[in-house]
């Protein structure tokens, strides 16, 4: 049984979402708010952590703080992917790895994040996914990040044939076909950005500007399942994210 852990102000619209969940997932027996301690409530529910009306920076804190107790004070490594989904259902949905929480990732951090993202894939969707890593360069005679190449380099033997790849995010305009079907999820079930400043650019390029896509944020890597929501998400985008973390 599920229970969803609140973090932050639990308004009606989170409420109501959380209502609406439960009638369409009986396994989700209810909501608590989070105690102001580094502690979970101590049950035999399992229990996932939503952000409710709360900043994101105060959010992540006690994410990073309730893990640490519950590891021991070990190291871990807690990254952040969109799964994007098109609003009209003509595209597949993909993951967007935006580096959000690890904002220029070393070598070791990157395998974390690249692991994580296809893992998730994986869980939700049942199958291998194809990972592209796509870097906007360091500048107009950088065109691939020395990290994402070396990482590249390093790893490509540990992936199937032709599942791993590296682009090139090109702004120029003769390129604008070739990256929109990579950040369009035609080629990539999975994109992993070397910089949160690249991952920002695609994500709200395909949000905001284009409008064609939704996106449901996902943490990954700490002990329970958390939900980053953003706290403009409508009642309805809130439910859909409680359903998809609610997926075994």
């Amino acid at each position: 049984m599920k229970k969803i852990l609140c973090f932050g102000n639990i308004t009606d619209k989170y409420k109501n979402a959380i209502e609406n969940a439960m009638r369409q997932n009986h396994d989700i027996v209810g909501y608590v708010s989070a105690m102001d301690s580094d502690d979970l409530p101590n049950t035999q529910d399992d229990f996932i952590l939503m952000k409710c009306d709360i900043h994101s920076d105060d959010f992540l804190r006690r994410i990073i703080a309730i893990n640490k107790k519950l590891t021991d004070g070990q190291k871990f490594y807690l990254t952040h992917c969109f799964v994007l989904f098109n609003k009209s259902g003509n595209r597949t949905p993909f993951i967007l790895s935006d580096a959000a929480c690890v904002p220029m990732p070393d070598e070791n951090q990157l395998t974390h994040i690249i692991e994580n993202a296809k893992d998730l894939f994986e869980d939700l969707f049942n199958k291998q996914p194809v990972i592209s890593l796509i870097s906007a360069g360091g500048d107009t005679n950088i065109k691939i990040s020395p990290l994402l190449h070396s990482w590249y380099n390093e790893h490509k033997k540990d992936f199937e044939k032709d599942t791993l790849r590296i682009e090139q995010l090109d702004v120029a305009l003769d390129s604008f076909v070739r990256c929109e079907k990579h950040i369009s999820g035609e080629i990539a079930d999975v994109i992993i950005v070397d910089n949160i400043n690249t991952g920002n650019a695609i994500l709200k390029s395909l949000t905001v500007l284009s409008n064609d896509w939704y996106g449901i944020g996902f943490l990954i890597g700490a002990k329970n399942k958390v939900i980053l929501n953003s706290r403009s998400a409508s009642e309805n985008s809130l439910t859909q994210n409680i359903l998809m973390a609610c997926k075994d």
